[in-house]
């Protein structure tokens, strides 16, 4: 990563991520894909998830249209990964994807049923702390069709964090996804340091 400067607390907000080596504006990170983790790393951190399963005013999780649809959506699933998956598959076939100029809103994309990387990663967040599953916002930068861009995508927590990607179908992000901040958009207001600077060289495929 070049042109921009970014501490260590600020790149490994992701399990996925590890800052090997800095100088000046340089940063060698290190990013693996998305995978999952094991049952003695999950319950090693269980007690932080009370704020992953909170509504807020634009994840709207405790709503009854929201809980109802998650509840659906995991009714036939036994256990955790079976829940996590199908919400990602329901969110990544039921919500059309398109480019859209809004704030984000779970609720506004379930009755709407489409939306860009934002509203699918806000749905999926919402829908999964209806359900019960610890769930939160991943903003970064991503690689598709031949340049990186600015993406969302939701991190889901069962048997461990797993980050997904239901706007280009991923069940585990790949390595091209580099999270930068976490949280809606109040904290997504922190990428406005990076806009217009940030140059990405791939070191090691």
């Amino acid at each position: 990563l070049r042109g921009v400067r970014f501490t260590k607390l600020e790149l490994e907000i992701s399990d996925r991520q590890r800052l090997i080596g800095e100088e000046g504006t340089d940063t060698v990170l290190e990013v693996t894909a998305g995978g999952f983790a094991s049952s003695a790393l999950a319950s090693a951190a269980t007690n932080d998830l009370k704020p992953y399963l909170a509504a807020t005013p634009a994840l709207q999780s405790d709503h009854p249209e929201m809980v109802r649809q998650a509840h659906d959506i995991i009714a036939d699933q036994a256990t955790p990964r079976e829940r996590r998956r199908a919400l990602y598959e329901w969110v990544h076939r039921n919500v059309s994807k398109e480019m859209t100029i809004s704030l984000p809103s779970a609720l506004d994309v379930l009755h709407t049923r489409k939306g860009d990387c934002n509203e699918l990663t806000y749905l999926a967040v919402a829908l999964a702390r209806a359900a019960g599953i610890p769930a939160k916002v991943m903003v970064g930068i991503a690689y598709h069709e031949g340049a990186f861009y600015y993406h969302a995508w939701p991190s889901l927590y069962a048997e461990g964090w797993v980050e997904m990607d239901p706007t280009w179908g991923q069940e585990a992000v790949d390595a091209t996804h580099i999270a930068l901040v976490e949280g809606e958009m109040a904290q997504q207001l922190q990428l406005v340091k990076v806009m217009g600077q940030l140059r990405i060289q791939v070191l090691k495929e």
